[in-house]
């Protein structure tokens, strides 16, 4: 750098610094606001930033009203649960059941129906009393276990219980329940503690064994049968003390596949309730019952006995049971089974007319697992219905003397050796009676075929067993229920003349042979030109006419057996005629078809019948001659 250079900078640099320098020119670029600092007089030491950060942190917000109302409230919960244990705790007035005894003595065992006398103490252990103390009692009603059928002693109001204090009360159950079982006496005392409206129970159960019951219960039953046989089973009761109740029965309740027939003796409610007042200690008493099982191969059939009191309002079943047993049976397949068919159907009970001709069906099959020799298949034929001299055998004999029908090898020469699985078909014909005009009353017509078929079976060595089975079915005999209509003139031109009026009483006659007939009705319908005038002078039937159908209506309800021959019914009502000169020379209908319907009560079927239209020929009217019939102008 030249020396002369270097030199102004020099003298720059001393001006710049120099305080007194005049020589340099400043100048003032805008105006400028004055402000004010506060300056310190001293030097301050300086804060670390790592501390006032530290600070900073640890400064709290201010806390909230709900928080603080939270924090309160739990005190408050706090200071509540500590006042409480001082009162129950510290306080010396706590109860608890814990502190409560209920003893009970008397005989842990008891015969069903007798009188069981029981002590029970109740002391009260607790510092404090027991107030509104009430004792409660409950015990099984019967021998049944259903926990809603229970005894309930009057409640015992024990009032207030102090402490250390003891009550006693003597109290009588009568239990029942099958020898050896347990009946559970259930205890309950209920109290309110000082102070509280809330109700405590303290709880003991008492269980008791029955020695013995009063009435022992024995059924002797098959543990099989076969389907659609008759089967029997008795059931026989012993008295082992005195009866509890006067209104003791026995009632058996059967499969809804059993189908009852009879028993001994007969029961006196429905097919299932015997009587026991004649019972008396240590005896027995029997009732035999027979019926059949319909069911399938395998099917389990359970009959229940019980023995106990009934109500004075129902006498149908058993209310309080003593005793109960029941009986399980099995149906299983015959070894030889005889199905029997008439007129096509496989039906427990049939139904058919008087008089008609019925054909029937022996379906025969060997289910054993070995051959059969030597079958015989014999269908009997009874009934106050059967009529002998309509039987028609196929191929087997019929003998008209034993009313019986038998195949064998004789006849039916298949019968000589039946193989496993085998089977065939067996058929006859018959008539029942005709119970129309029939000179002799018969009450319950019906027809019984009962078919066995026996055989043997080749055992070990040259020994056979005999086996057999047994069918039966009832052929029931339907009522002939039929209705005649007649008519007879009344009033006006005969023969009936054109455009004038002719007048006629109707007769309605019913007839019935042999079975009741229920909810019987007859109908017709009046032709146009016909008009209803009414019921006839003395008619005591409820007949009534429906202008808008034009409908004739006899609402007849029970018909008895026989009406008709030992007794009449019947209803008449006037018609009235007033023929159009498009009729002249005709035999005008006074009324159309009359049918006649009911439900014959025997066969529990539908019953109907009909007559034919009636018209101007008046054929029971005596004073009519012919030619009265026709219209004329």
């Amino acid at each position: 750098m030249p020396e002369a250079d270097h030199n102004k900078i020099e003298d720059i640099k001393r001006h710049l610094y120099d305080p007194q320098d005049t020589t340099t020119h400043r100048a003032h670029d805008g105006v400028l606001h004055r402000v004010d600092h506060d300056i310190a007089k001293s030097w301050k030491p300086e804060k670390e930033p790592e501390n006032e950060a530290l600070i900073h942190v640890m400064e709290k917000p201010p806390t909230s009203v709900f928080k603080k109302f939270f924090i309160g409230s739990i005190a408050f919960f706090v200071c509540a649960i500590a006042f409480a244990m001082y009162m129950f705790f510290g306080n010396n007035i706590s109860v608890s059941g814990d502190n409560i005894d209920i003893a009970v003595l008397g005989n842990a065992f008891t015969k069903g129906g007798e009188d069981l006398p029981l002590q029970i103490e109740i002391t009260n252990h607790n510092n404090a009393s027991l107030e509104l103390a009430n004792l409660i009692i409950s015990y099984p009603r019967g021998a049944s276990d259903d926990p809603t059928d229970v005894v309930r002693l009057p409640r015992d109001s024990i009032g207030t219980l102090l402490p250390g204090a003891r009550v006693t009360r003597n109290i009588k159950v009568n239990l029942f329940g099958d020898e050896k079982s347990t009946r559970d006496i259930k205890i309950s005392l209920e109290y309110h503690a000082p102070g509280s409206n809330a109700i405590f129970t303290k709880d003991k159960d008492y269980n008791v064994v029955i020695s013995s019951a009063p009435l022992s219960l024995l059924i002797d039953a098959p543990s099989q049968a076969t389907s659609d046989q008759d089967v029997s089973f008795s059931v026989t009761a012993t008295l082992n003390t005195s009866l509890p109740d006067n209104a003791t029965v026995i009632q058996v309740t059967y499969p809804n596949s059993f189908i009852f027939e009879s028993a001994v003796p007969a029961p006196t409610v429905g097919n299932s309730i015997w009587p026991l007042q004649s019972l008396s200690a240590g005896n027995s008493e029997t009732i035999t019952i027979k019926g059949r099982l319909v069911g399938q191969d395998g099917d389990q059939q359970v009959f229940h006995v019980y023995a106990g009191a009934t109500t004075p309002t129902d006498q149908s079943k058993v209310s309080v049971v003593y005793n109960s047993l029941l009986q399980t049976v099995t149906i299983a397949k015959p070894f030889l089974s005889a199905r029997i068919l008439v007129n096509n159907q496989d039906l427990s009970n049939y139904a058919i007319s008087g008089g008609q001709l019925a054909h029937a069906e022996i379906n025969w099959v060997n289910n054993l697992p070995s051959r059969v020799t030597d079958a015989k298949i014999i269908a009997n034929l009874s009934g106050n219905a059967f009529d002998k001299n309509s039987v028609d055998s196929i191929d087997g004999f019929y003998d008209s003397a034993n009313s019986q029908i038998i195949w064998d090898k004789n006849s039916t020469p298949g019968l000589a050796s039946v193989e496993p699985g085998a089977s065939g078909t067996l058929g006859f014909t018959f008539r029942p009676l005709s119970l129309l005009g029939s000179k002799v009353s018969i009450n319950s017509p019906e027809i019984d075929i009962d078919v066995s078929i026996r055989g043997q079976q080749p055992a070990v060595g040259s020994t056979f067993n005999d086996i057999n089975n047994f069918s039966k079915k009832v052929i029931k005999i339907i009522s002939d229920f039929q209705i005649a209509s007649s008519a007879n003139f009344t009033s006006g031109p005969l023969p009936p003349k054109a455009e004038n009026e002719t007048k006629y009483t109707v007769t309605w006659t019913l007839s019935n042979s042999a079975n009741g007939i229920s909810g019987a009705t007859a109908r017709s319908v009046l032709p146009i030109y016909i008009n209803w005038v009414g019921v006839a002078n003395g008619s005591n039937e409820n007949v009534s006419y429906n202008s808008v159908t034009r409908e004739v209506f006899w609402n007849i309800g029970a018909v008895s057996p026989n009406t008709g021959f030992n007794s009449n019914r019947e209803t008449s009502f006037v018609l009235s005629l007033k023929p159009s000169i498009s009729q002249v020379d005709s035999i005008p209908q006074l009324m159309k078809d009359v049918s006649l319907s009911g439900t014959d009560i025997f066969t529990g079927t539908t019953v109907n019948s009909s007559s034919r239209p009636i018209t101007t020929t008046l054929n029971n009217d005596p004073a009519f001659k012919p030619g009265d019939d026709r219209v004329i102008k």
